[in-house]
């Protein structure tokens, strides 16, 4: 597969994935927008329970964007099967990088394309959680 084509459904697969964690964290500062969860009357344990739920959503959005990399390298061909276009998805999103599953020269550009994708979508999670931890921590502070 040329190197261009690579390119462009790797940029795909950015743009669905940033589409996806931008829409659900969209979502969860508008619901905390509007339901003020870290509000001084409210009780520790509900706090706690808030911030376990927003966690598990963000790692629901980590999840669905790992199965779209997986299906998108097992419709182009670049892995067969089931478990090891998942697999491989995993470690290179996460940027672990085992390297006991690899692909072939014609689809490393796509997969150095997922792990970006992974690296920017991390960052966007970790910007979401630093706000909202400043939020509740600059409130409770005198």
């Amino acid at each position: 597969m040329l190197v261009l084509i690579q390119i462009l459904i790797g940029s795909f697969i950015l743009l669905v994935c940033a589409l996806i964690h931008i829409m659900i964290i969209a979502r969860m500062i508008r619901h905390l927008a509007s339901h003020d969860h870290f509000a001084a009357h409210k009780t520790a344990r509900h706090q706690l329970v808030t911030l376990c739920v927003l966690f598990l959503i963000t790692l629901l959005s980590h999840t669905i964007q790992l199965y779209f990399c997986a299906l998108m390298l097992w419709l182009v061909g670049a892995l067969q099967g089931y478990e090891e276009p998942i697999y491989f998805s995993l470690v290179t999103y996460t940027t672990l990088g085992y390297g006991d599953v690899v692909l072939t020269p014609q689809f490393r550009i796509l997969g150095a394309m997922i792990s970006v994708t992974g690296i920017v979508m991390f960052g966007m999670t970790t910007a979401f959680l630093v706000g909202l931890f400043g939020r509740i921590l600059g409130e409770k502070t005198p």
